[in-house]
């Protein structure tokens, strides 16, 4: 008995012993302007609130890196309209993946990823899931690259700058022989407004073998005359699976479901009320509803 009980006070050592050990695995970052410098593991260690018109709050500027907001929020509290403020960036870097963040307020962008599609494709295998985004002004989640899969996000109140507003935003290098694969499923893009411009809640520019699935989409609109709603907007040469979203309309000017600009794109499922025209430019023979 005395054996049992030593192996079993030493195993309860052991486990405890390991416990600071997984807490170091997350590096906490508790300060607005931090630049993830290393390929590991960070977390929020608590809500962020600047006051910003340019820069960023965090950009990851390392490969194979890991943010985790554990639901803690980003929040900017400027109210210019023009300004140029992302909460989190990505320039440049692959093995990404941005998570269980609350972005709020006065940013253009509240993720933004971007590389120059001129050249070819820097960002690559980027996961961003699972945030939570309102009140951006130009952008919900801005990714350019390949290999990105944005899901289970919820982006909302986008808009408020002249020009277009997007909830989604994808697109790849436009150089011969790069790929430009995206998965965007499970989102909830709600309320996108552009005073100026067109308003996108979803749009790939240049996106190809990519698939934009079971997202739901209302509320798109735009007050500018002579402009337009898309709930979802695919341009480009490419074929893409568009399938199972939901889009609602708003009864305000003219507005599309889901616009592509070639008809290889394959649409079926989808599911699209109250809008101006429902399907334009896309394969729809497998059927929708």
């Amino acid at each position: 008995m005395d054996k049992w009980l030593l192996a079993c006070f030493l195993s309860l050592l052991a486990l405890c012993a390991t416990r600071p050990a997984a807490a170091a695995e997350c590096n906490e970052i508790i300060a607005s302007d931090t630049v993830i410098s290393t390929g590991a593991r960070y977390c929020l260690g608590q809500s962020l609130v600047v006051n910003k018109t340019s820069g960023y709050v965090i950009q990851v500027g390392a490969d194979g890196a890991e943010l985790d907001c554990r639901g803690y929020s980003i929040i900017n509290s400027n109210v210019n309209v023009n300004g140029n403020a992302n909460a989190i960036e990505v320039l440049g870097h692959r093995n990404i993946r941005i998570r269980n963040c609350n972005i709020t307020g006065g940013f253009a962008a509240g993720i933004y990823v971007y590389q120059d599609n001129g050249l070819e494709n820097q960002n690559r295998n980027i996961d961003i899931e699972d945030n939570t985004i309102a009140g951006t002004y130009w952008f919900g989640i801005h990714a350019y690259g390949t290999g990105i899969s944005i899901r289970d996000n919820r982006v909302r109140d986008i808009g408020g700058r002249g020009s277009f507003a997007m909830g989604i935003r994808i697109g790849g290098s436009i150089v011969s022989g790069q790929t430009r694969h995206f998965v965007v499923q499970g989102n909830d893009v709600i309320n996108v407004e552009s005073p100026g411009n067109n308003s996108f809640g979803i749009y790939g520019n240049n996106v190809d073998a990519s698939t934009i699935a079971g997202n739901i989409i209302h509320d798109v609109r735009t007050s500018a005359p002579a402009y337009y709603a898309y709930a979802i907007y695919s341009a480009g040469a490419g074929t893409n699976k568009i399938t199972g979203n939901t889009a609602t309309g708003s009864n305000v000017g003219v507005d599309f479901g889901v616009y592509t600009s070639n008809d290889a794109n394959e649409c079926y499922q989808n599911h699209v009320r109250f809008m101006s025209v429902a399907y334009s430019h896309c394969d729809v023979s497998g059927g929708n509803y």
